[in-house]
């Protein structure tokens, strides 16, 4: 890929409909680039802070054209954007974050095809096409494990985990959907992630390494500093620069990490695209993962993000928008995000807050006394 830059005045585009999109928008106006978003929703926030939009779904063919050739270059906003759309586009504009690393890891095979190249370690898994696998699996995988469309779009309602081999009948109308894996549930102690920059020429930067405390597989809770074995600091590292090394991809990108009680690092994923576990460097850091990315995509050399102060951020979700509405004239400390989505579901993440301090137990300590966030913080098994 030629290295391109993009200056204040140039054009670049703006695909997906997370509160990414918004972000990434807002961020990208800030330095001075003119915003074009692109969605099948005109009330969204991105389609509304942008400079100008385009209404379409990803079948408007004629339409994503002519909004990619209105622009220079086009960013998309998280993991779940369609590969086939972003391969489309790349035939009239750049699309610096590629299409490649996307199909890897929305493919759960691909993926960990990708980790084993790399030689790092994931959960144990075996391919699934039918019943009688899961019962050949499952002797060598062990219970509790967790079944698993390759296609990561498939998995809302779709996943089942396997406790005991009573479980495993309530498969079979499962597997009518096509190709599955069984995988091992960790039983973990921590979690972390890493987010790393690479830009055009392929150097990479990476933030400090946060800790996760997730919620359904999804982070609810992020904070910086992590305190980390610096043996087990610099493992992540390496792991999260080996993964820069070997794709073609320009931007942010996330890598997270399983710690089981024993010191066992497991890859639990990769996103290709800024991530929810980023926000917290918006106001702790130096540099914030939007503002990185756009400046890999558009060619400004990369920041080098610093930690100013200790920081969480809090995900809350429809549901809690009442607690959360308490705290409003209550929290001195507590900064407030709300991703303006209409109609969301009870169990949609709306927004989030972010807390900082001098250290992070007195802002988790605080967090906890609201019982907002009382649910347990995963629903791994019991070691």
């Amino acid at each position: 890929m030629a290295n391109t830059v993009l200056y204040p005045g140039d054009t670049i585009g703006v695909i997906g409909n997370s509160a990414n999109a918004a972000m990434l928008v807002t961020t990208a106006r800030k330095m001075g680039l003119r915003v074009g978003a692109y969605g099948a929703d005109e009330t969204s926030e991105a389609l509304q802070l942008a400079d100008f939009k385009a209404i379409g779904t990803n079948k408007d063919r004629d339409k994503l054209q002519h909004f990619a050739e209105s622009c220079e270059a086009i960013v998309y906003d998280s993991d779940r954007v369609n590969t086939d759309v972003v391969k489309f586009l790349t035939q009239f504009t750049r699309i610096p974050q590629g299409s490649d690393m996307l199909e890897m890891m929305q493919d759960r095979l691909l993926e960990r095809a990708f980790f084993d190249q790399l030689n790092v370690n994931v959960a144990p898994y075996a391919t699934i096409i039918n019943l009688d696998d899961v019962y050949q699996s499952v002797n060598s995988i062990g219970y509790p494990c967790v079944l698993k469309p390759i296609q990561k779009e498939w998995s809302h309602g779709r996943e089942l985990v396997i406790k005991t081999q009573t479980d495993i009948a309530k498969a079979a109308g499962l597997l009518d959907w096509g190709t599955y894996i069984l995988e091992s549930q960790i039983a973990y102690d921590r979690e972390f992630s890493i987010v790393v920059a690479r830009d055009q020429d392929g150097n990479q930067q990476a933030f400090p390494i946060t800790e996760v405390q997730s919620v359904d597989d999804r982070a609810q809770k992020t904070w910086v500093p992590a305190e980390v074995d610096p043996d087990v600091a610099s493992e992540l590292q390496r792991i999260a620069g080996e993964v820069a090394k070997n794709v073609s991809y320009v931007g942010v990108f996330e890598v997270s990490f399983y710690l089981t009680a024993s010191g066992a690092i497991y890859v639990k994923k990769i996103v290709p695209a800024p991530s929810e576990t980023g926000y917290v460097f918006e106001d702790a850091a130096t540099v914030d993962e939007f503002e990185q990315h756009l400046r890999a995509v558009v060619g400004l050399p990369l920041a080098t993000p610093e930690i100013l102060t200790s920081a969480v951020t809090a995900n809350f979700t429809a549901s809690q928008l009442t607690a959360i509405r308490t705290q409003w004239q209550i929290k001195a400390n507590w900064h407030f995000n709300f991703y303006h989505l209409r109609k969301p579901a009870d169990d949609d993440v709306v927004g989030h807050i972010s807390v900082q301090g001098t250290e992070i137990k007195p802002l988790l300590d605080q967090l906890d006394d609201t019982a907002i966030w009382s649910t347990p913080t995963n629903d791994q098994p019991e070691v």
